[in-house]
């Protein structure tokens, strides 16, 4: 007999990156966003407006105390999410949490929230939602086929900095398309912001903060990738995987890719056959179609047990990559290994 219960779902946040998430509860048809939590009355009343019969409370307590909610979305800044986390694991009708990523602004803060929904057997979904892409799953799988070889290396470039807000995104993409696992990190971060290479804005201001840099990080499986988003930076968003057959190159949305090999694998200096571009074409890939599959996965979790292909422990991966790049250029571009000792476990952040 088919499952037709609907999720109740509630939203912490409604700026921002919150809007987006409760949008692509739409997409979702066996789900509802019924309840907001905003501290600020314009964000629920737009909200109301947007999503008729909405509860709207002032504080995620509030809401957790009355809205009956089964999933629970937190859209607040990385900051505000472990003691929303720990409140709606505890919550008797939460059965999931979705928070956006960062998943925290330390380790010792996301080892927490990761423990308080073990003990509660409560899902816990970490926004990386380049996991759920079609088109990075293509890219993947197509890797794992050998269609460029043995990966050896490849880089990795963003605009607006911020190792912490973006590089989360691209630490947690590039980990899943290589199916592998940081062990060293290298880097140098800028926090500089120059007006005369920068237009003013929000996001520039934030870099102060969240700063860009240059580094290198090299995997369990040998593969190193260059990363660059040095604050005066503003090209599209580039992204290339090599190995001994091949290359995969493409922009974030992919309306640009190239795939370029030759029909042997190769492992000479000199002398390789000229690599040719092939044909290589990737799915639809939107936000929406991102997010909104997360959703579906977790909800599939919720009925079977099943874990979450981006739980809090993948999500604590890449925050451990983004403490690594502060420690390395804070030690003066020293090597760093990973996993982080225990020591680096508190250290806090400031991401925006």
């Amino acid at each position: 007999m088919a499952n037709d219960k609907v999720y109740r779902v509630g939203l912490v946040g409604f700026r921002g990156r919150g809007r987006g998430l409760a949008n692509f509860w739409n997409a979702v048809p066996n789900a509802k966003l019924v309840a907001l939590a905003d501290d600020v009355k314009e964000h629920c009343d737009e909200a109301k407006e947007l999503f008729p019969g909405l509860q709207t409370f002032n504080s995620h307590k509030e809401m957790l105390d009355n809205a009956d909610i089964d999933i629970l979305t937190v859209g607040t800044r990385p900051k505000y999410r472990p003691p929303i986390v720990k409140d709606g694991a505890e919550t008797e009708s939460v059965k999931a949490i979705y928070v956006e990523k960062p998943i925290a602004n330390s380790l010792d803060q996301a080892t927490a929230m990761i423990e308080q929904c073990k003990k509660t057997n409560t899902v816990f979904t970490v926004g990386n939602q380049r996991r759920w892409c079609p088109a990075w799953a293509k890219v993947r799988n197509s890797i794992k086929e050998g269609f460029i070889g043995r990966p050896t290396n490849g880089y990795a470039f963003w605009a607006t900095s911020r190792v912490g807000s973006n590089g989360t995104h691209f630490f947690d993409a590039i980990n899943f398309v290589l199916d592998s696992t940081p062990v060293e990190a290298i880097a140098k971060l800028d926090n500089q912001v120059d007006l005369t290479k920068m237009d003013d804005s929000p996001l520039t201001q934030g870099i102060k903060e969240d700063p860009g840099g240059l580094g290198v990080v090299t995997y369990d499986n040998d593969v190193r990738i260059s990363y660059e988003f040095m604050p005066d930076t503003t090209n599209d968003y580039t992204f290339i995987f090599c190995g001994t057959k091949g290359r995969i190159e493409f922009n974030n949305d992919f309306s640009y890719l190239e795939y370029r090999a030759r029909d042997e694998d190769s492992r000479s200096f000199r002398g390789n056959a000229k690599m040719t571009t092939r044909n290589f074409e990737v799915p639809e890939t939107t936000d929406e179609i991102m997010v909104s599959n997360g959703y579906k996965e977790m909800i599939h979790c919720i009925e079977t047990g099943a874990k979450s292909s981006s739980s809090g422990e993948i999500g604590r991966q890449a925050l451990e990559l983004i403490v690594a790049f502060h420690l390395s250029s804070e030690a003066g571009t020293t090597p760093i290994n990973l996993p982080l000792a225990k020591s680096a476990h508190s250290k806090t952040l400031n991401i925006t």
